[in-house]
């Protein structure tokens, strides 16, 4: 049922970028082509660092990009492949790194637009969407992430109108 709410608040010729568990990619695949979702590309995160081991030291997350309409191409198309530097999981076990997710923003929404993100956890996907300026909703269920996620978009908030004031101020010239 999420799949088909993301399609369908997910603005006409647009993409989204949904992050899936390979034990899972057949439910995850179905649900989404059932949305009416497209998939236009497969991302792959490469990590320096395990996250599980069992039969394989897992060293890779990986998304797929999937389509609403037609939506334009990119100017400058990413790589297929790229860095996952370790968040440090220290606000949700599942936590991305801003720095991963901020090239994918820049390259699949423009400026003042809205991302969002149903599933927000550490609300590493709204950092990324204030820090590359666009807007955000991000949504989450667990209260105590919630909160997290909260305070951390304000310390966010609170950089950047810091960044901005340092900016402006105007220096006097000796004549």
């Amino acid at each position: 049922p999420a799949m088909h709410e993301a399609y369908r608040v997910l603005k006409q010729n647009r993409v989204a970028v949904m992050f899936y568990g390979w034990t899972k990619v057949d439910a995850f695949f179905e649900a989404w082509k059932e949305a009416g979702f497209q998939p236009v590309g497969h991302i792959v995160f490469r990590k320096a660092y395990s996250s599980k081991s069992r039969f394989l030291n897992y060293q890779h997350e990986q998304a797929f990009l999937l389509a609403k309409g037609r939506p334009p191409l990119p100017k400058q198309p990413l790589g297929d492949v790229l860095d996952m530097p370790y968040s440090g999981n220290k606000l949700h076990p599942t936590q991305k790194p801003v720095a991963a997710l901020a090239p994918l923003v820049r390259s699949f929404t423009l400026p003042r637009e809205l991302v969002l993100d149903p599933f927000a956890g550490s609300a590493s996907s709204c950092a990324a969407a204030l820090l590359t300026g666009r807007k955000y909703i991000g949504i989450e269920l667990d209260a105590e992430y919630f909160h997290q996620a909260s305070a951390r978009l304000e310390r966010v908030q609170e950089r950047l109108a810091a960044k901005k004031r340092t900016s402006q101020v105007l220096i006097p010239t000796l004549r």
